[in-house]
């Protein structure tokens, strides 16, 4: 009986020590993945990279960089979009934050029965408008800021209408 008991017991354990070492491998893989987009990204032209502009030029709604702890988004960068914009890790994003603290596909804001909305697309570490954690589409208003991680932005709708600053 006891014979039987350690048999069991060393099967377990290398059937744990298996699946341990295929969670390492595919962690290693997809942060592979992540290095090598990341460096295909930086050796393109981005939207990112745009001197910041005004409202005068656009006429867009626009997403203004507040405060930032990754170094590829300056505060006072802006970001212009008309109906929707997707923020998050993955390159496809309009606006990527490479930081460990966003989720690939984070948020997104759209253009909806004349209003903008703000949805958290079931992020890991959440998506919060003005310090309130987004749990269902919010509408958006002018000033809101918007926070993922450590990046807050500014939601500015009407700033070429009243000469908000930013």
């Amino acid at each position: 009986m006891l014979n039987i008991l350690i048999m069991t017991l060393r099967y377990a354990f290398l059937l744990l020590l298996i699946l341990s070492i295929f969670r390492l491998v595919k962690w290693m893989i997809t942060d592979l993945k992540e290095v090598s987009s990341q460096q295909i990204k930086d050796s393109l032209p981005s939207r990112q990279r745009e001197e910041p502009r005004s409202f005068e030029r656009t006429g867009q709604v626009e997403l203004v960089v507040v405060e930032s702890s990754v170094s590829e988004l300056k505060p006072g960068g802006t970001f212009g979009f008309d109906r929707e914009t997707l923020i998050g890790r993955d390159n496809r994003s309009d606006i990527v934050i490479s930081a460990s603290f966003a989720s690939a596909r984070h948020a997104r804001i759209y253009f909806k029965e004349g209003q903008y909305w703000l949805e958290d697309l079931h992020s890991t570490n959440g998506t919060f408008l003005n310090e309130i954690q987004v749990n269902k589409p919010i509408v958006l208003a002018n000033g809101d800021k918007i926070r993922i991680g450590g990046v807050i932005f500014q939601f500015v709708r009407w700033g070429y209408e009243v000469g908000a600053d930013h």
